[in-house]
């Protein structure tokens, strides 16, 4: 007989053990929901959950299929019962701490990912949350603690590494973040995800050395091809009729038809192409339900590659007879080159997304202008360089952005109000270099401030940002910080607030100066000697702002004094730049295809003569 005293304690037990028990198969119910029986499965968890609130498998299935919808108010709150009731299951305490991250709630996802971490020391993917969560919160030596054990416990496992570095990049740090990928590699020196890793940051740093660039994307793209051996194997001839004047069909792979900066890009060439000449076909990488890709979807041929791998890809774009293909992700999310290896086009090429060669053998071409790479730069590249005259790139504006307005300091030539320099560039792409060169134009322009924009917004970040300029003798008050916002009518007014764009170095900005100039505000930019450092150089110059292109950091100082120096002047020039880009080139769509097409017949007609390609 149980003792009066414990008989409530036990009752509590009995009851949370029936609670916990489960009459439904949770791999019956996987499969049913991926044979599309959606409605099905929702019914018999609605009715298992009347008679049992507390059972895990119906919570945890019904976490995943609001999960699935982007409804994570609604799954939090069965993933957290299915935890009550299962306190030792660590898969399911790391899907409630991801629902949590979701919803931004980093205190509680950090104590989920914790209690995971006591479950399952070893679990890598727990730790990288937890320094996430670390991160926001703001606590960026703590993160740094959890990230290195997570390597201490898995020295063998790339993703420990690779998260990592993937933190240390987004707070700004991607020097550090090489090193820690270089410490993966030097474990495992032909892991993919590592040499993709550091061949995508290795764009970030100064002085890295565009050789050792290539050389680590031609890594990678070996090991990709290493990856695709069985595949290559079973290649088959191209039956495209070698035609060197018919009208082309040209595929675009793109992860971005969406409300996605590259679609401001890819829109001008793709909707104003001459249907005689050539043929454009899109092809989807990434699901998007942002309404982005409609325009796309109406005037183009689309099709949807995301939930396809790299085989089916292959042979989807195979079968629908393209003869150009032109990837426009490079190394950059979304990117599926795997696809290409072997060729999925007679003709394949990299253009827009990434500024740098991708290292892969079968892209035969990188698609840029004389500004970008003037001549010398081939040996940069893998591919074979074809250079749109002008610009390689064509903005598609918002033209139900506000008109540029004058701030306070430009309002009047006698104004005393601070003129406000900014920059809404990553701060992945915000180096010390830039910092240093950002800190010599506000203390040469007494009382001037900075703007920037922050991704993870917290105190402490806030404050080491500021800290990055009061080492160099600027003063904390003179750093402006506003958040990232999801509103693109909010970003756009964020540029009233400036009255000069500072860009970044050697990773130029390529949407950001678009959008500033745009809204009016003029963009400083330093030449470099790299694709990624001479983007702006393209830019300014499609704009006829050669002024605003410097020769080097002693150069960028003086026209950024010269510029706040006459506030009438600038106040004139912020008023007029819209007007000035609106009737360049960067925006002459219709003519931007017209150059656009005859790059792509070259290509075709050598391909033809059977100098490049399949």
């Amino acid at each position: 007989m149980v003792p009066i005293a414990r008989r409530g304690v036990t009752r509590r037990r009995a009851k949370r053990s029936a609670y916990a028990t489960s009459m439904l198969e949770e791999a019956q119910l996987m499969s049913m929901l991926e044979s599309g029986r959606e409605p099905e499965v929702r019914a018999l968890l609605e009715a298992q959950l009347k008679r049992r609130p507390g059972d895990v498998v119906a919570n945890k299935v019904m976490a995943m299929i609001h999960g699935a919808h982007m409804e994570d108010d609604k799954a939090v709150v069965y993933i957290q019962r299915a935890a009550y009731n299962a306190p030792r299951d660590g898969s399911i305490r790391f899907m409630l701490a991801n629902v949590l991250m979701s919803l931004r709630r980093h205190k509680e996802s950090l104590a989920a990912y914790k209690e995971c971490l006591k479950l399952a020391p070893n679990n890598v993917a727990a730790a990288d949350g937890a320094g996430k969560c670390l991160i926001s919160l703001g606590k960026l030596d703590e993160a740094k603690v959890v990230f290195e054990s997570a390597i201490a416990a898995n020295p063998d496992v790339a993703d420990a590494y690779g998260n990592y570095a993937t933190a240390l990049v987004h707070t700004g740090k991607p020097e550090l973040a090489l090193k820690i990928a270089d410490r993966g590699l030097q474990r495992l020196p032909d892991h993919a995800s590592l040499l993709e890793f550091v061949a995508y940051t290795s764009n970030f740093p100064c002085g890295v050395d565009n050789t050792y660039v290539r050389s680590v994307h031609e890594r990678w793209g070996k090991a990709i091809t290493r990856e695709r051996a069985g595949a290559l194997a079973r290649v088959a001839p191209f039956t495209n009729s070698k035609d060197p004047s018919r009208p082309l069909r040209v595929g675009f792979m793109s992860g971005d038809y969406s409300l996605h900066a590259c679609a401001l890009f890819m829109a001008g060439p793709l909707l104003n192409f001459d249907r005689s000449a050539v043929v454009p076909v899109c092809y989807s990488t990434v699901a998007h339900s942002d309404g982005g890709d409609s325009e796309f979807r109406t005037r183009c041929e689309f099709h949807d590659l995301a939930e396809m791998d790299s085989d089916a890809i292959n042979a989807a774009i195979r079968a629908n007879q393209i003869d150009i293909l032109i990837e426009c992700s490079g190394l950059t999310q979304g990117q599926r080159l795997r696809a290409l290896v072997p060729r999925a086009a007679p003709v394949q090429a990299t253009w827009l997304g990434y500024p740098n060669t991708t290292g892969v053998s079968t892209i035969d071409y990188r698609i840029i202008d004389e500004h970008t790479d003037p001549p010398g730069y081939e040996k940069f590249a893998v591919e074979r360089l074809a250079r749109i005259d002008g610009c390689f790139l064509c903005f598609k504006p918002d033209r139900d952005t506000p008109e540029p307005a004058l701030t306070t300091a430009t309002m009047s030539k006698d104004s005393v109000e601070p003129i406000i320099f900014g920059s809404f560039n990553r701060m992945t792409k915000v180096n010390d270099e830039t910092i240093e060169a950002w800190s010599s134009v506000l203390r040469a322009v007494p009382n001037s401030r900075m703007l920037v924009k922050l991704r993870i917004m917290s105190e402490e970040l806030r404050l080491e940002t500021a800290a990055r300029f009061t080492s160099r003798g600027v003063d904390a008050s003179r750093i402006l910080t506003v958040p990232f916002t999801t509103s693109s009518r909010e970003h756009a007014l964020m540029y009233s607030k400036m009255d000069i764009a500072l860009d970044a170095f050697p990773y130029n900005g390529t949407t950001t100066t678009c959008e500033a100039s745009w809204m009016g505000v003029p963009v400083i930019v330093l030449a470099g000697d790299s694709h990624r450092s001479r983007v702006g150089v393209s830019l300014n110059a499609a704009m006829g702002q050669t002024d605003l292109i410097a020769r080097d950091v002693e150069d960028y100082v003086a026209i950024a004094v010269r510029l706040s120096s006459d506030r009438e002047a600038l106040g004139r020039r912020r008023l007029g730049l819209r007007s000035i880009m609106d009737q360049s080139i960067l925006t002459d769509a219709p003519g931007y295809a017209r150059r656009f097409e005859r790059v792509l017949r070259e290509m075709w007609k050598a391909y033809c003569r059977g100098e490049v390609g399949a």
